[in-house]
């Protein structure tokens, strides 16, 4: 039999979001000893190893919109982590621009530098992804393209160094007595803890027997990466096309778009976030490729449906499960979202003041009530208006 371990503290999950927990809990001299728990750290199997990097600090949540100017502070600070190439929104029409007006001004109230650029702009900021027979666009200069490996690998490079152990194994149950956390079943054996983080994204309801529901719901997603083409002598924002639900961008040596505008597909993950092609995919992408300057020659060497995780209002679950003392999860967390909500947890995790409209937006409790069948149609139908949060008031 194995021996009994112990940790003061379990993360289940070593993408992007468990290993920057790991990291930044790890930063302080308190002592605790820390133990992130996942399946292959070295070949991450969630959507952190998979996700296309767009990182667009603006979103209509206020929250949303402080946690990714956040999250960016910090992956500016990690070699390779985050490239400031900046963001552009195309409009291709008069009510896609007024659109895009209103997030301009908001994003400027709440301290991001956006402009309007016009359409002639646009292409010559991104000449292989724009036209510039549209409308106009708005230029985003401190957006960015992130590498969701880089920035874990990173996270949990520094979070051993601090002391933090990292265990490959597979989780099969959090075990709860009297009312709190007392730890993990694990295929190597069990692990005694005070305090468990359930941070496993797409695979969180696997785990998450909490008395409410946990309306963390996966969906297929298609995307594509383009022939491989000589990098350029110049640097591509990436591109939104949002009354199209299209986006795109230059992964250096190969061009790459994706988008939701397909009938939105519930998607059971199983060992990795990677599901099925769907026949109905290939159309999508036909007509997203439309947009695309015909000199670029945009066509797909490689498609695949990368999973990722939805809620009924496009917001994260992060925060403290009152089912049992010491149980909290971080779930349906974006790569743009993950650094500034991971320092949120490690304040509450700590006992320390918490912004409380952060933590009322992100309280995973505020399903509580609702049945999981609605919530997940709800969820998929968030799908085909993914930037649209519905921030509690």
């Amino acid at each position: 039999m194995a021996a009994r371990q112990t940790s003061d503290i379990i993360i289940i999950g070593g993408g992007i979001v468990g290993s920057a927990l790991a990291y930044f809990l790890t930063s302080s001299d308190d002592g605790k000893k820390v133990t992130v728990i996942d399946r292959a750290f070295e070949q991450l199997k969630g959507s952190t190893g998979n996700a296309p990097g767009f990182v667009g600090q603006f979103n209509e949540s206020e929250v949303l919109t402080r946690l990714a100017i956040d999250s960016v502070k910090e992956y500016l600070k990690i070699p390779g982590g985050l490239d400031p190439v900046g963001g552009l929104e195309i409009a291709t029409s008069d009510a896609g621009l007024e659109k895009l007006n209103w997030r301009q001004t908001t994003a400027k109230e709440r301290g991001l530098e956006a402009r309007i650029v016009s359409a002639k702009e646009a292409a010559e900021l991104a000449p292989d992804l724009v036209k510039p027979n549209h409308v106009a666009a708005l230029h985003f200069p401190g957006d960015g393209t992130a590498d969701g490996a880089v920035i874990a690998a990173f996270y949990q490079s520094e979070a051993r160094a601090q002391g933090a152990e990292l265990l490959e194994a597979d989780v099969t149950k959090i075990h709860r007595d009297d009312g709190r956390v007392t730890g993990v079943a694990t295929s190597a054996g069990f692990i005694e803890a005070q305090t468990v983080i359930l941070a496993t994204g797409i695979w969180a309801q696997t785990l998450a027997d909490f008395d409410i529901p946990v309306p963390v719901i996966p969906v297929a997603h298609p995307y594509m990466f383009g022939e491989h083409h000589e990098p350029k002598p110049y640097k591509s924002p990436f591109v939104r096309y949002p009354e199209h639900q299209v986006y795109t961008r230059d992964h250096g040596t190969f061009f790459g778009l994706g988008s939701y505008n397909h009938k939105p597909q519930a998607e059971k993950p199983k060992e990795t976030a990677f599901g099925n092609w769907l026949e109905e995919f290939d159309s999508m992408l036909d007509r997203a490729l439309k947009l695309i300057p015909e000199k670029t020659n945009l066509t797909p060497r490689e498609k695949y449906n990368g999973i990722f995780s939805m809620t009924p209002d496009n917001m994260p679950l992060v925060g403290e499960i009152p089912a049992a003392k010491g149980l909290y999860m971080a779930a349906a967390v974006w790569i743009t979202h993950a650094a500034g909500s991971v320092k949120f947890l490690t304040q509450m995790l700590r006992g320390e003041t918490v912004d409380a409209v952060v933590r009322k937006a992100l309280d995973p409790t505020r399903f509580q009530g609702q049945d999981l069948k609605s919530l997940e149609r709800e969820s998929l139908h968030c799908y085909n208006s993914i930037y649209t949060t519905h921030e509690s008031s």
